[in-house]
């Protein structure tokens, strides 16, 4: 089963809408993706966040800044 195009693939680097690397992406399940966020613990998004940078690139972009990241950060434990 392929995923939605809006889902980003494991591996690759999220940045946001400023320029500033979020980390990796080290899973995906089911509309959420968890980052690998250097330095400090890993954390859940919404694919629906995910504003481009997909098309083969090892690149994804969200739709916020960086300074807007704890709003979007999604509790999953």
């Amino acid at each position: 089963m392929s995923m939605p195009s809006n889902y980003p693939q494991v591996g690759c680097e999220v940045f946001t809408t400023d320029g500033s690397k979020l980390g990796t992406v080290k899973e995906v399940e089911g509309t959420y993706f968890k980052v690998d966020a250097p330095m400090q613990p890993d954390y859940w998004l919404s694919c629906d966040c995910v504003r481009g940078g997909m098309g083969g690139s090892n690149r994804v972009e969200v739709s916020f800044s960086k300074g807007e990241l704890d709003s979007y950060k999604y509790d999953r434990e």
